[in-house]
């Protein structure tokens, strides 16, 4: 199997995180304009920001947690350069399962949702780390 294929999950890993900037920008930007934090809330994060704000931030900050792990192991898989069908298909429902938690986070921010979608990625991320290991 072709090393690239497991460059794309990453891609979209990294992607997901670039939106998530964007979105955090705006909506920082539009509670600034709106006076709902001031610019001390920028410099030092001492501010109690609207929910819509925090709720932005701490997606973003969240995929710098687990998926750090998941980059890792695909830096791994892809220098290995033996790459299986099974590495592909751990690495797209992991990705899969960030952009649902992301998405549950910022819409209805679900806690039992969201807990069900990060143990469900969690485990996949687990099972590709194990699949690695074997080969």
């Amino acid at each position: 199997m072709e090393a690239q294929l497991i460059v794309y999950p990453g891609f979209m890993m990294v992607l997901l995180t670039m939106i998530l900037y964007i979105k955090n920008r705006l909506e920082v930007g539009k509670a600034f304009q709106n006076k709902e934090i001031k610019s001390s809330y920028l410099k030092f994060y001492q501010d109690i920001p609207p929910d819509y704000v925090e709720i932005t931030r701490q997606t973003l900050k969240n995929q710098f947690e687990l998926p750090i792990l998941f980059y890792f192991l695909i830096a791994l898989i892809y220098g290995r350069g033996n790459i299986n069908q099974l590495d592909i298909v751990f690495a797209w429902i992991f990705v899969f399962s960030r952009y649902i938690h992301a998405y549950v986070r910022l819409s209805s921010n679900y806690v039992r949702n969201r807990a069900k979608i990060f143990i469900f990625g969690f485990l996949f991320l687990l099972v590709g780390w194990v699949n690695f290991l074997i080969n």
